[in-house]
């Protein structure tokens, strides 16, 4: 064999291995894209129906993948913490994605207030109920804004504007649109006074957000109290280290102490999960 044949195949063979390598990630990533997916799978209709940007989540699911991959080196560490680390990383996505749903509903109900009163204004200015959405729909900022420019847009292809509402309000089942919704389509059928109906959505609206922040607030302190007594065992931790870091070792190099701590997260956690339940108003 020539050197010119030996410093051929030194350059193929590094290539191949790496092409071969990089086949087997792409591969396993539409694998893992589709098994991740499903996890969360029963959520993606909700966050379709309130027009959430998804295109980031096959990316968030991914780097969660990672994150599992690698709390399961702990188990050749700390078997106990293992068990611990791989559940809270398993209960995240399905975290995240609900605190997504929760802020994008809690968001439309704020920016349907606003709409309310300026869609009566438009009505009451002389425009139909039509020609007020489109108006007031460049004018609303986002994601409600979408929304109303999907009735729009359906009203303008053919659709009856009843039959586009209704549309859009059997999306979103959303509790505030539902509201305003149906009064809007019962003025409509029965040929009430657009305007009044508006006025009336509009204060409805305005006492249901203002009863809801109410509530809100007086359960933030329970909150804020659950998020401290949540912390204060890392907090209680870190002191422990800086008074006695030869026993706080122990509680992670010994199996006994992995124990203890993977009874503490637990407790933690579920008592955390317990008052957040509580304190969730329906």
């Amino acid at each position: 064999m020539t050197s010119s044949s030996m410093y051929l195949i030194l350059f193929i063979c590094p290539v191949l291995v790496a092409t071969s390598v990089f086949l087997a990630l792409i591969s396993w990533q539409e694998v893992w894209d589709r098994t991740a997916i499903r996890y969360v799978n029963d959520l993606m209709p909700t966050i379709e129906a309130l027009n959430i940007d998804k295109s980031k989540i096959p990316k968030f699911l991914r780097i969660w993948g990672l994150c599992i991959l690698c709390t399961f080196g702990l188990v050749f560490l700390a078997p106990p913490l293992a068990i611990a680390a791989v559940f809270l990383v398993y209960v995240a996505p399905r975290l995240y994605l609900n605190w997504l749903i929760s802020r994008r509903r809690t968001l439309i109900r704020d920016q349907l207030v606003g709409v309310s009163a300026a869609l009566a204004n438009t009505t009451r200015a002389g425009l139909s109920l039509a020609q007020g959405l489109e108006a007031v729909g460049k004018d609303t900022p986002e994601p409600l804004a979408h929304e109303i420019r999907t009735i729009v847009s359906d009203f303008q292809h053919g659709l009856p504007l009843p039959t586009a509402i209704e549309s859009t309000k059997q999306r979103l089942r959303h509790d505030s649109f539902t509201l305003m919704a149906a009064s809007l389509l019962t003025s409509l059928e029965r040929g009430g006074r657009i305007t009044d109906a508006l006025d009336r959505i509009s204060k409805s609206l305005q006492e249901n957000q203002r009863l809801e922040r109410k509530m809100e607030s007086e359960t933030a302190s329970g909150k804020r109290v659950l998020t401290i007594l949540a912390v204060f065992p890392l907090l209680f931790l870190g002191l422990f280290f800086l008074v006695y870091p030869e026993g706080t070792i122990m509680l992670f190099s010994s199996l006994t102490g992995q124990f203890i701590l993977l009874a503490v997260i637990g407790l933690v956690y579920f008592s955390f999960t317990w008052g957040q339940r509580i304190l969730k108003i329906e």
